[in-house]
């Protein structure tokens, strides 16, 4: 039998998110229309999440503590980080993360649930809670796409050939 553990485990890429108002208005793109972001289960037990908004701009000094205010307040609101432990809930269909540290401050040490849903390579994760969004409460909705594990393999072997290639040498002449 198939845990869904065992099918959260790797790496997956965000496809949409998309957040809708309890209150029934508009649903809303908080980080536009085509976000960016990585989600990645480990084996262990642990998580980590970032979505970005893929509109965002570059700062304009190279050093990100010289940044203006201005700036700054676009950053925050067109990022969000989050990661720490996880627990699934087979009967639910669920899955508990365990915040330990976000880029939302007012997060850690909180607990978040999802729904989990699946169809193929397509993870779908929905708010079990409405959350504070801009003033309004809302149920987020995410979907994401497995990243293959031959696209991990082919750059571990490419990394691997690079590395190999510039070894004539035994590991322990150098010593």
């Amino acid at each position: 039998m198939t845990t869904l553990k065992n099918e959260l485990v790797g790496t997956w890429k965000l496809l949409s998110y998309i957040e809708v108002p309890i209150n029934g208005t508009d649903s809303k793109f908080p980080m536009g229309q085509s976000p960016k972001g990585l989600l990645i289960y480990g084996a262990d037990g642990y998580m980590s999440v970032q979505i970005s908004d893929s509109e965002r701009d570059n700062f304009s000094s190279q050093d990100r503590f010289l940044a203006n205010n201005e700036e700054i307040q676009s950053q925050i609101k067109g990022f969000i980080a989050l990661a720490g432990s996880y627990k699934i809930d087979n009967t639910n269909a669920t899955v508990q993360y365990s915040i330990t540290t976000s880029s939302f401050p007012n997060w850690e040490g909180q607990f978040q649930e999802r729904k989990i849903d699946f169809e193929g390579d397509i993870l779908y994760l929905k708010s079990v809670s409405p959350i504070l969004s801009n003033g309004i409460e809302v149920n987020s909705y995410m979907t994401w796409r497995r990243i293959e594990k031959e696209e991990f393999s082919s750059r571990r072997e490419r990394f691997m050939e690079i590395t190999n290639a510039g070894r004539s040498k035994s590991q322990f002449e150098d010593f």
